[in-house]
């Protein structure tokens, strides 16, 4: 018994990267998967290693990114399986330039692929769910949200799915739906590269050195956390934003305010120019990665 046994599954960018370990993972546990990726050859390429080993898979290359081709995914899953019991988003596409070279191509590549595309997979999926009054949603984020030069495309994209998987767990949790976020970390490795197993958290990228190439945990360590999540064992997490790499599972915060500075009468420019260094500027947090200490006190230069 695996446990995602009778499960329907789609998984978008499922030829990828994250995508094709999700796939195989959840297929191993029972799961019946569409895998969709508009690199019909990477779809196939899953789908053949899935059905070699004994599981259920089939391939599917609508682009994620338009309304009524999102919906034709939802629809081939519906089709084949008869339900949808979990979507995973992890199609990914983007570029980085530093924001004085960015144009308007280059923003429209990142979202249509991050943000409509997974808006519009959700749409599609939360209505059956819904119906259902049970399902997974199960989206993809990245620590890059904190802030990474050279590809704020990709960094914005990635918070607002965050935003996104917030305001769904509410909107569906009284339909027996849950929405929940994995921040991974992973690369493809080089030929005969050993990844590590251990988690690197303090890094400090800069516009000249901001590769994503740092060596990382592989791929297939962050799948059981989507197998979790896609399961009923899981039935009682939504709203939850997870990291999983490696050796280490953590549990993102919430954004919220937690530093506070109080004036009876209300601020005045002065009273803030005077009072905000000793109150909420006391321990500034430093945008990027896990770098952990603000290193600006003395002026942004």
């Amino acid at each position: 018994m695996g446990m995602l046994d009778g499960k329907a599954v789609v998984i978008t960018g499922g030829g990828g990267l994250l995508g094709s370990e999700f796939a195989k993972a959840m297929a191993k546990e029972g799961a019946k998967v569409l895998v969709n990726d508009i690199v019909a050859e990477n779809a196939k390429a899953v789908v053949e290693a899935i059905t070699k080993a004994g599981g259920q898979a089939y391939a599917n290359t609508e682009p994620v990114a338009g309304w009524e081709s999102a919906g034709r995914i939802i629809d081939d899953c519906l089709q084949r399986f008869g339900k949808i019991d979990a979507l995973v988003t992890c199609a990914h596409k983007t570029t980085g330039k530093p924001i004085w070279e960015l144009q308007e191509a280059d923003l429209d590549l990142t979202l249509n692929i991050h943000v409509k595309g997974l808006f519009a997979c959700a749409h599609h999926a939360a209505k059956h769910m819904k119906k259902q009054k049970s399902g997974s949603i199960i989206t993809m984020s990245s620590r890059a949200l904190n802030g990474h030069p050279a590809i704020s495309t990709y960094a914005a994209a990635k918070g607002a799915i965050i935003s996104g998987t917030m305001s769904w767990a509410l909107e569906l949790a009284d339909h027996g739906v849950r929405v929940n976020c994995i921040l991974p970390a992973a690369i493809r490795p080089k030929p005969g590269q050993q990844l590590p197993t251990h988690m690197k958290w303090f890094w400090e990228f800069t516009v000249e050195n901001h590769s994503w190439y740092e060596p990382v945990p592989a791929a297939h360590t962050v799948a059981p956390l989507a197998v979790y999540l896609a399961s009923d064992a899981s039935n009682w997490v939504t709203g939850q934003i997870i990291f999983l790499s490696g050796d280490t599972l953590a549990l993102m915060r919430h954004p919220r305010e937690e530093r506070f500075g109080f004036m009876p009468n209300g601020w005045s420019v002065g009273d803030i120019e005077k009072y905000f260094k000793a109150t909420v500027g006391a321990t500034l947090e430093m945008p990027g990665m896990g770098v952990p200490r603000y290193k600006w006190y003395e002026g942004v230069k």
